[in-house]
């Protein structure tokens, strides 16, 4: 595949700094207030061209329950969606949404309303949605479903959306949690990944590595011996 677009959930630093380290930068939207419309045409022209804008969308859009607050709540979305020219769209529905056949419709109501011809709509159902009925269900609609890797493998399709959260004791992703990334990444045409872990620059050095290189066959020592090769995310982030 082409490199992926990795960044974090939250900016850190400016953004031009920012920039030089990833190539991805979700803006979450309804949790603090942002810049008029004018401003996100600034950042979009302070980045690269290839530098990916994702916009998350309200928990109140994500419950999926009509109402005034959520139509207005979208149309603001959508309209620091095209300030930043956005390429994807994130949809979080909470653990409330549960996979009823009312929600389901909901659901797809919604995704009409949302323009995403130019753009990749992603869908990360919280709470109990099986992987397989949330992939079925997102196919039908035209959605990428948002996946930790390291826990679940990614539908199938040409674009994939990563979410690597490194719960447990230690939030710090090891080589098995880079390859697993570099796994669900390979022959995608394109890949994005959000690192909420530690040292998430070197989890982007770590992930790049692997996907530049041809897939290690000849067993386990041959795997030992490939591994010694690259950056290792549980460095100290310089």
């Amino acid at each position: 595949m082409s490199r992926p677009h990795v960044g974090l959930s939250t900016l850190t630093g400016s953004l031009e700094n920012y920039a030089d380290r990833f190539d991805l930068l979700e803006v979450r939207l309804g949790e603090a207030s942002l810049p008029k419309p004018a401003t996100l045409r600034t950042w979009r022209k302070k980045v690269p061209p290839s530098f990916v804008f994702s916009v998350v969308l309200p928990r109140i859009v994500g419950e999926l329950r009509p109402s005034k607050e959520l139509d207005e709540a979208l149309e603001r979305s959508l309209e620091v969606a095209r300030a930043l020219e956005a390429r994807c769209i994130v949809l979080v529905t909470p653990p409330s949404v549960t996979p009823t056949e009312l929600n389901k419709k909901r659901l797809e109501a919604l995704v009409a309303r949302i323009p995403h011809d130019a753009v990749t709509l992603a869908w990360e159902p919280r709470g109990v949605w099986e992987i397989d009925q949330a992939a079925l269900l997102a196919q039908r609609l035209g959605l990428v479903v948002v996946v930790d890797p390291e826990h679940e493998a990614p539908p199938k399709g040409p674009v994939a959306y990563l979410r690597l959260r490194g719960l447990g004791e230690s939030t710090r992703l090891g080589p098995a949690a880079l390859d697993k990334v570099a796994n669900a990444l390979r022959d995608r045409r394109d890949g994005y990944v959000v690192v909420e872990a530690s040292a998430p620059l070197k989890v982007a050095e770590g992930i790049r590595t692997r996907l530049a290189r041809k897939p290690v066959r000849g067993g386990t020592a041959a795997l030992g011996r490939a591994r010694g090769m690259v950056l290792h995310a549980d460095d100290e982030e310089q």
